[in-house]
């Protein structure tokens, strides 16, 4: 599991309600779960992350990101640069097999 502060919202003056505190907890656990060691856990944080259909669900990245004036963007190529940085042979391997 990370440790420290992963999220730094803008937040109005006003107190996060019960859901918005549950909508960045998914946030920052899928987070977490992108460097975890169980591939199963993995893959689940990945689909999260780098799933672009449209999800209604009120914890889907999206709807986290408007939520929070958070750049769903800018989330998406975090994860994907952490992603190659854990797997740099499997990059290797996935370019030699193209050549």
């Amino acid at each position: 599991m990370v440790r420290g502060k992963i999220l730094t919202p803008q937040i109005d003056s006003r107190s996060l309600m019960s859901e918005e505190l549950l909508m960045l907890a998914v946030l920052e656990q899928a987070l977490s779960d992108i460097e975890s060691g169980c591939p199963a856990v993995r893959a689940d944080a990945e689909a999260y992350f780098l799933a672009y259909a449209a999800d209604s669900s009120a914890f889907s990245l999206d709807s986290v990101c408007a939520q929070f004036h958070l750049s769903a963007s800018a989330i998406r190529g975090e994860v994907r640069r952490r992603l190659v940085k854990q797997r740099p042979l499997a990059k290797g391997k996935a370019l030699r097999q193209a050549a």
